[in-house]
């Protein structure tokens, strides 16, 4: 998965983050005295800036997390052979990792459907 596919989806939220972030300088420069076309292209830069890289981080967290289960699948499928050549059950490691962090997971069967 490329970083910059769908490019277009994170300039579209920087065009409107930086829409709202200009009415709201505008409207805040108007209210303290400042000059309002500052204040809109301060504030409207700002948000043109911090909504294009929450889309991107956004978009890349999302990714990582389509990663993850992916690894989670691999592993839960392949449990058995990776038992065998590490000695270690890997999904038994995960659940107990999890449950050291302090979250309660529950039970998952020993064998994998197939397996």
């Amino acid at each position: 998965m490329a970083y910059m596919d769908n490019r277009n989806v994170s300039m579209a939220a920087g065009v409107i983050i930086g829409g709202i972030g200009a009415y709201l300088g505008f409207e805040q420069a108007a209210a303290t005295g400042v000059s309002p076309i500052l204040g809109a292209l301060i504030f409207g830069a700002a948000g043109f800036v911090v909504g294009m890289a929450g889309a991107f981080i956004f978009k890349s967290l999302a990714q990582f997390l389509v990663f993850l289960v992916l690894i989670g699948a691999i592993i839960y499928f392949a449990q058995d052979p990776i038992t065998q050549m590490t000695g270690i059950n890997p999904v038994e490691a995960v659940l107990n990792i999890l449950r050291n962090l302090g979250l309660t997971i529950g039970e998952v069967a020993s064998q994998p459907p197939g397996g």
